[in-house]
Parts: structure tokens; sequence; C-alpha cells
């Protein structure tokens, strides 16, 4: 690899967008099971409380990660959709969860069985 022109760690650059408390998770929970509204994201992300979403959302729309859309309504209606550059992390989120439900199954799993992480999905999106 030649880093002569490097300027910064391109892996911690990643980190440094991704790697703040609950980031990584608010971002599966909308690129993995479509949550959009505050609420939602609020009430899925365990342990978050409303001050640090209203933060990290914040810091993800400042990195162009999610875009935040207002409806002219009554009530006031704002959904977060992720952009582009955010789907792009996708098969990295996806990864991530290969390496624990296969590797690590004695962390994630009651039964302390591997899984294939697609299974783990679709089996989480059947129940929703």
């Amino acid at each position: 690899m030649d880093s002569s022109n490097l300027k910064y760690c391109p892996i911690h650059n990643t980190f440094d967008l991704i790697g703040k408390k609950f980031t990584i998770l608010i971002l599966r929970d909308m690129m993995l099971y479509g949550k959009k509204h505050f609420n939602e994201l609020l009430n899925s992300v365990e342990g978050m409380n409303s001050k640090t979403l209203s933060l990290r959302i914040k810091e993800l729309e400042r990195d162009e990660l999610i875009k935040r859309h207002v409806f002219n309504e009554m009530p006031l209606r704002v959904e977060y959709e992720l952009t582009e550059k955010a789907m792009k992390l996708r098969p990295i989120l996806e990864q991530m969860g290969e390496f624990s439900t296969r590797y690590c199954a004695t962390d994630v799993f009651r039964d302390k069985k591997p899984r294939n992480f697609d299974a783990v999905l679709s089996s989480k999106l059947h129940n929703m």
C-alpha cells in the first residue's frame, strides 16, 4: 500500500464516523429494520436517552450519513433517511454481525451455538 499521501488512517477515520456510543446501533436500526422516526429509534436502542439520540442524529447529519425530512403537517412529522454514503456501510455492519454470530456465539446466543448472520437477521425481521 502506498501510504506516502496518507493524511489519516482510513480505518480510524471510519471509526471516528461510526464509533461513538449508539451511533452504529442507530445506523443498524435504520439500515436493517427500517426505523426512520425519532421515537422509533429511541425505543429500539436500549439504554439511549432522547438527548443522546438528538446529538447523534445531528452528528450523522453533519457527516452526511442521514438526511432529515420535515413534513409540513399538523402535527409536524420528521423522518430520517440514510444517504447513499451511509448505505455503503451496510456490508461492514453485516460483516460485524457475521463475525459475532460465527466466532462469538457464546457471547451472542443463549445456546452458544454459532449461526449464519443472515439467518439471525431474517428471523429477527420475521418476528417484528
